[in-house]
This record gives structure tokens, C-alpha cells and sequence, in this order.
């Protein structure tokens, strides 16, 4: 005897003051420390984001914005980023890798 199938619904929605709305938030805000996954597809600007971003993964040619107030592991996150802007010289490098020849222009996609 064959198994029915079942149909799997899916779909994006985000809280706003307690509530269920349906679609993409639009205005991104916060601390995103703790915050883990695979951005990929997400857009639109993270100007108001602060925090630390080494659990996010993923594309992000979709954002732009100020990234001044993000620090952290960087290397699980791809893509176009022209759109983004900021402080990135926080990149923690020691004056020990500098002196290796760590140069901070040369981990800017």
C-alpha cells in the first residue's frame, strides 16, 4: 500500500508588537550577537545592526548599510559586498600579524 503525500507549506514571516506578519521584515535593528545561520537572501540595509556576526554564513550581496557596529568572524559570509560600508579595520589583527604581513586591505572582498 502506497503512503499519501503531504504537502509541505512554507513560507517567511516575521513578529512586529507581538503579531504574525506575513513577508520580509524591513527594518532590521539590534544586537545580532547569538544570532546563527545562512543569511543568503536576505536584503536591505543593516545600518542599525551592532554586534558580533560569527555565527552568520552565507551571501550577502543583497545588504548594504553602515557595518561599523559588526565585529567578528567573517569568513562563513560571500558575496558582492560594494553595497556595504564602515569601520573595518576591527578586524582584531594583532600587531604581531601585521608585522607577518597581514595587511587588513588584503581580507577585504
Amino acid at each position: 500500500m502506497k503512503k499519501t503525500l503531504k504537502k509541505t507549506l512554507s513560507g517567511v514571516y516575521h513578529f512586529k508588537d507581538g503579531n504574525k506578519i506575513e513577508g520580509l521584515h524591513s527594518g532590521l535593528r539590534g544586537d545580532v550577537t547569538g544570532l546563527g545561520g545562512n543569511v543568503s537572501g536576505l536584503s536591505g540595509d543593516v545600518s542599525g545592526l551592532r554586534g558580533d556576526v560569527s555565527g552568520l554564513r552565507g551571501d550577502v550581496s543583497g545588504l548594504r548599510g553602515d557595518i561599523s557596529g559588526l565585529r567578528g568572524d567573517i569568513s562563513g559570509l560571500r558575496g558582492n559586498a560594494t553595497g556595504l560600508r564602515g569601520n573595518i579595520d576591527t578586524c582584531e589583527l594583532t600587531d604581531e600579524d601585521r608585522r607577518k604581513g597581514v595587511d587588513v586591505k588584503d581580507l577585504i572582498a
